[in-house]
């Protein structure tokens, strides 16, 4: 049992070693993008919106959904197919992303089009670690391109953002470029991704303000925690190996239970007024 407890062990940290972290992404599939905040900043009533990619009836010539769900702007009136008498300054902030956890380069990636009728358009990626609209930053122009009139071309256009790499709240934004005409930039998906998880030696843990008393673990976490964070203003909060939330709960004196997850290589994060520490644990 032991010996197969190794390998099983050796297994899991030669993968992680090896691969790629989806530290988060949206595929805008539900049509839901009510944690992303969408600013009209020129007030003309058109924003970011989801919907499906705009495809033209070929009986009617009217604008009707495509087959892809998108996370798009566009500066058309879609009655009549004429330009908006104003350009567009829209502006799209995603919700907050953890890269606590991840270390190496950090990509994001989208897969984007300029909408159909339409020419090359630039995309403005920007970033911060505040959801303030005045604290973002240029990180990117990406040249969204199209070749053809009235196909799809989604293609997908990579980032660096590693500036970003060990921080607990990111925000990605996309602007749209002011000051030209343009017919829309619809996005079908966004995700970004880390090279490497932080090793041990790379997370600032002390032991006298919180350990793990017993790892591998397989029924509850027993934690020792230094007696200031003994109380309920701690959070503790549980991510697998794709720095996917599984389980949070305020501290306790009763141990966390672990015994509903699967075998695995997981994280905690324990947090307390600022204070954040973060230890590997085994699920076995």
């Amino acid at each position: 049992m032991k010996k197969n407890l190794l390998l099983v062990l050796f297994i899991m940290m030669t993968t992680i070693a090896s691969a790629q972290f989806t530290i988060w992404e949206d595929d805008f599939d539900d049509a839901d993008a009510s944690d992303w905040t969408l600013l009209d900043r020129d007030g003309n009533g058109s924003n970011w919106f989801t919907r499906k990619n705009i495809q033209v009836d070929p009986n009617t010539g009217a604008i009707v959904g495509g087959n892809v769900d998108v996370l798009g702007t566009y500066n058309i009136d879609f009655a009549t197919l004429g330009y908006l008498p104003t350009t567009e300054d829209n502006f799209a902030i995603s919700p907050a992303i953890d890269a606590s956890f991840y270390s190496g380069k950090l990509s994001l990636t989208l897969h984007a089009q300029p909408s159909i009728f339409d020419s090359n358009q630039d995309l403005f990626v920007y970033g911060s670690t505040s959801p303030d609209p005045t604290t973002f930053t240029l990180i990117s122009t990406i040249t969204l391109e199209r070749t053809s009139t009235e196909e799809a071309e989604f293609k997908d256009y990579t980032v660096d953002i590693s500036q970003f790499k060990g921080e607990t709240a990111v925000y990605i934004a996309f602007g749209t470029i002011k000051d030209k005409q343009f017919i829309g930039y619809e996005i079908d998906k966004i995700s970004i991704v880390a090279e490497s998880l932080l090793g041990v030696d790379d997370i600032t843990l002390e032991s006298q303000v919180c350990r793990i008393n017993q790892n591998p673990v397989q029924e509850s976490l027993q934690l020792q925690l230094a007696e200031q964070y003994q109380n309920e203003e701690t959070a503790l909060k549980i991510y697998n190996s794709n720095g996917i939330l599984v389980k949070e709960s305020p501290y306790k004196p009763e141990n966390l239970s672990v015994s509903d997850l699967p075998q695995g290589f997981y994280f905690l994060a324990v947090s307390n007024n600022g204070v954040s520490k973060k230890l590997k644990f085994i699920k076995k």
